[in-house]
This record gives C-alpha cells, sequence and structure tokens, in this order.
C-alpha cells in the first residue's frame, strides 16, 4: 500500500471516529424563561404569583439539523418529577400536570408547532407529584390526545402520532422545546417540574452545567432568583443574621458544585 493510500485511509478513519462522538455525545440545550439548570437535572417553573413575567414560562430549547423533517425524528422521550402542582377537578390527591403542560413543542419551518402531552391518556393532567416518571419514546405514541395539530389545521388538538405523520411528515422541523407553562391551572398558580435525560432524536441532554443560556454560576443564580423570588431565595442560601449574603453564597456553591461535575467527568472518561 502506498503511503499515499494510508495517508488517505488515516484521514478517512479520523472522519469516521469525528462523526461518531458527534453523534453519540450529548446534546447541548438553551434554556428559557425561569429554568434553572441543576446538578443531572433542569427546574422549568410557571410561576404566576409574583409581578415577574421572566418566569411565567420555561423551556429548553433544541436546534435541529437544517432539512430534518418530522418524519425524521425517530426518538423524543424524556424523564420528569413535577414538585410543585395542585388538585386537578374534581380529585383530591395534588397532581403535577395540567394546562397542557408539561410538553414537548416541536416548531415546524411554517412557525407553527406540533404539541406532544406528558402523563396519562387522556386527560394528560394525573402526573403524581415528588416521583420521576419516564414519558417513554413518543414518537409512534398512539394514545389518543397525544398529539395536538391544531395550530396545523383545525379541529386535531386531539390526535395521534398516525395521524399527525400523515399530516405533517414531510414538513421540516426547526426546534423542539420541552415547556413548562401550566401555573395558570394551579392553585396557588405554580408548576414546577424537574426534568433529565431529555432524548432528542438520539441526543440526550441530561442537564446541569452543559446547558447553554444560564452557563456561568452568577448568571444560574440569577435565574434561580427570578425563579424563586428574593424571600425564598435568601431563604435558601443566607448565612448571615439578615440573608442578604445569600447571592455570594448561591455562588460559591454553584461554582463548587460544577468544579466537582468537571472533576466527576474527567476521572470518568480517565478510566475509560
Amino acid at each position: 500500500m502506498t503511503k499515499k493510500a494510508v495517508m488517505a485511509l488515516t484521514v478517512l478513519g479520523l472522519m469516521l471516529i469525528g462523526a461518531a462522538a458527534a453523534t453519540a455525545g450529548d446534546s447541548t440545550g438553551t434554556l428559557s424563561g425561569g429554568a434553572v439548570a441543576q446538578k443531572g437535572q433542569v427546574s422549568l417553573t410557571s410561576d404566576l404569583t409574583d409581578t415577574s413575567t421572566a418566569n411565567d414560562a420555561s423551556s429548553v430549547d433544541f436546534t435541529l439539523p437544517a432539512g430534518t423533517t418530522f418524519g425524521d425524528l425517530k426518538t423524543l422521550s424524556t424523564q420528569f418529577e413535577p414538585t410543585a402542582g395542585s388538585p386537578a377537578t374534581g380529585a383530591t390527591t395534588p397532581m403535577g400536570c395540567g394546562g397542557g403542560s408539561p410538553r414537548f413543542a416541536i416548531t415546524l419551518a411554517s412557525g407553527k408547532n406540533v404539541f406532544v402531552y406528558l402523563g396519562p391518556a387522556p386527560n394528560f393532567n394525573s402526573c403524581a407529584l415528588n416521583t420521576w416518571q419516564s414519558s417513554g419514546n413518543l414518537i409512534g405514541n398512539n394514545d389518543i390526545g397525544r398529539y395536538d395539530t391544531s395550530q396545523v389545521q383545525a379541529g386535531t388538538q386531539s390526535s395521534t402520532y398516525a395521524a399527525t405523520l400523515a399530516l405533517v411528515g414531510s414538513q421540516q422541523v426547526t426546534k423542539i422545546s420541552l415547556v413548562v407553562d401550566g401555573g395558570w391551572a394551579f392553585t396557588p398558580k405554580v408548576q414546577t417540574v424537574l426534568v433529565r435525560e431529555i432524548d432528542v432524536n438520539g441526543q440526550t441532554f441530561s442537564g446541569g452545567p452543559s446547558a447553554k443560556g444560564h452557563g456561568s454560576p452568577a448568571k444560574a443564580c440569577r435565574a434561580e432568583l427570578e425563579s424563586l423570588g428574593r424571600k425564598a431565595f435568601e431563604q435558601k442560601y443566607g448565612k448571615n443574621h439578615n440573608l442578604d449574603n445569600a447571592f455570594g453564597k448561591c455562588v460559591a456553591k454553584m461554582a463548587h458544585e460544577r468544579h466537582n461535575e468537571r472533576s466527576e467527568h474527567h476521572q470518568h472518561h480517565d478510566h475509560d
């Protein structure tokens, strides 16, 4: 084999290795609204009890490769734990789903959305509080009402995957978001859902410091301050007599946790 051929094969091998790494690595999500990156998870809050509008809704957003169609989607799932909610209408047990939230929003190139609801069908409002639950793979899920395509075609707010595929299968998808915005449906008007292991077409996002949007500890603390409100934030982090050192303590705590996560990450790879 000539030296030129060897070099060509080497370059090809490196390209294949790089491609495998790109498809096997974790996805990066962008946090919006009241979303807060935590260790291995993201807290999504919809809080309408305060004057701030920044935390009325929260989401983790993913941009898809150009040309991806709805029919190209093979996996869409997450693990989620509602932690703040209230009884659904007619129920006595507090529930964490409601108001059409949490849900995936699949944004088409037309700007219209296909919604995919989390929780048990057919009402999607009976998610237990403080319990981790799995959505399962929602691509191919034909529960009645799981898919809502009413923005695309009127009257189809209670649809299935099969019907959605027939309606928009060839349309391009530009973004997929995991959304919490149902605070209005609860008493008090707060809905909080922890999410992790979000799988968007084979790319997994776990949360934590890899999330964009609240990348630095200071940004993460500002976002949590907006989400919790000043009083709850100071009670959580404040250490002196009047709790006015809460922000500094939060930044120090976040920085320490992220340093530990990076150390664990490097140790894991060192043993691979």
